[in-house]
């Protein structure tokens, strides 16, 4: 018989299935929104109940560390068997595992953290995502998460190839101070950039903007790509300039 998409959806095939393996394994919704962070994969326990309910449905790549983590054959190796001859199989199966000496034993789990992760990248318009709070909570690998991180936020663009690349997270520690040569997260006129600190001495009436009322004169921040392809960004005296962080993965 042909296969009806349409049909196994109304019946919410993958759903069923995958519910069906996570018991198997004796695994919480969560002890699997776990092992798929392993699997990079990172999902709240929320989105696999929407699987299982059949409310949404994981992506290709989520469904293949889906199917890694619940030992499910990707491409069906078990239509080798009729219905008959899968019927078996399961009640064997079934009969091993409720044998102690058959029973796989629990696997070790790496310590999982949440953390709050920005639902912008660090892009056009991030100070009004920062400044209204934008954050969500989600579960990473404990060994992935740098000592001191207060946030991740998506990295956008080229703009720090190779030391950060499009789409990667980049975890930041809150601070408003950076020594040049530190790579940081700032807001300049509401846009988000995450750039090489610098600073050089203010030229021209620019200079007169940068001398306090005591006279003393400070150093003119400069924002600078690891890419050459960028332009160094000089932040004027008349820019909302501020350091959100240091990012600690550069």
């Amino acid at each position: 018989m042909r296969y009806d998409a349409e049909k196994a959806r109304e019946r919410n095939e993958i759903g069923a299935r995958l519910t069906q393996a996570r018991r198997s394994l004796r695994l919480t919704q969560g002890e699997l929104a776990e092992a798929l962070a392993l699997r990079g994969v990172r999902v709240q326990t929320a989105a696999v109940s929407k699987w299982e309910k059949g409310d949404s449905v994981p992506s290709a790549y989520q469904l293949a560390a889906v199917c890694d983590a619940l030992r499910i054959p990707l491409f069906g190796e078990e239509e080798k068997l009729n219905e008959e001859g899968r019927k078996m199989l399961a009640g064997y199966r079934g009969y091993l595992e409720s044998q102690p000496a058959y029973r796989s034993r629990p696997m070790h789990r790496e310590p999982v953290v949440a953390m709050k992760v920005s639902t912008l990248p660090a892009s056009a318009g991030f100070g009004e995502a920062l400044d209204n709070n934008l954050f969500e909570s989600q579960t990473f690998p404990a060994s992935s998460v740098p000592a001191g991180a207060s946030f991740a936020v998506r990295v956008s663009g080229d703009s720090m190839e190779p030391v950060l690349h499009d789409g990667q997270y980049a975890w930041v520690e809150e601070c408003s101070r950076l020594l040049p040569g530190e790579v940081g997260l700032f807001v300049v006129d509401g846009e988000g950039y995450i750039k090489v600190y610098a600073e050089q001495e203010p030229e021209g009436d620019e200079a007169e903007n940068f001398t306090d009322s005591e006279g003393i004169r400070h150093l003119q921040p400069v924002l600078v790509s690891c890419n050459t392809a960028y332009d160094p960004k000089v932040i004027t005296s008349g820019t909302d300039f501020r350091i959100v962080g240091r990012v600690l993965n550069a």
